[in-house]
């Protein structure tokens, strides 16, 4: 990896989990990083089964059966004001599942869920969804 360490990528309190990571999901991801020329601030990336729990029970909506839990998704920290770009950037090295929140986008690589999908966080309507979502529909229907 060019810009990014094993360590941004560590489940909270377990350090060196994130070499867990897969592989071939932190190759694009470092793709899309150098496509989008700025840095990329990680807020979870591998979750080992005990925090994803425990991310659940403080009420958080991380799935049983979570992209993180195999070392195939991060989230990432995006500004409104960046939120297009930085989808772009995913977009264009091949990342097809994004996950819209209010200050962070999940993206994964997770072979065993539909591609392409985008879904919110959030059970309101956003602006910011709604930008991303007409963003995506566009993409998909450009294939």
């Amino acid at each position: 990896m060019i810009y990014f360490k094993h360590s941004e990528f560590d489940t909270p309190g377990s350090p060196g989990t994130g070499k867990k990571m897969c592989p071939a999901f932190l190759y694009l991801l470092d793709s899309a990083r150098d496509v989008y020329g700025k840095p990329m601030r990680i807020t979870s990336g591998f979750r080992t089964k005990e925090y994803n729990r425990d991310l659940q029970q403080r009420g958080y909506a991380a799935a049983k059966n979570s992209s993180h839990l195999f070392g195939c998704a991060a989230d990432v920290a995006c500004a409104d004001t960046e939120l297009i770009e930085m989808l772009n950037a995913f977009w264009q090295v091949g990342i097809r599942r994004f996950g819209i929140m209010g200050g962070a986008v999940h993206v994964d690589t997770d072979a065993q869920k539909p591609r392409p999908t985008m879904w919110s966080y959030s059970n309101e309507d956003t602006q910011r969804w709604k930008l991303a979502k007409t963003w995506f529909d566009r993409k998909v229907k450009e294939g």
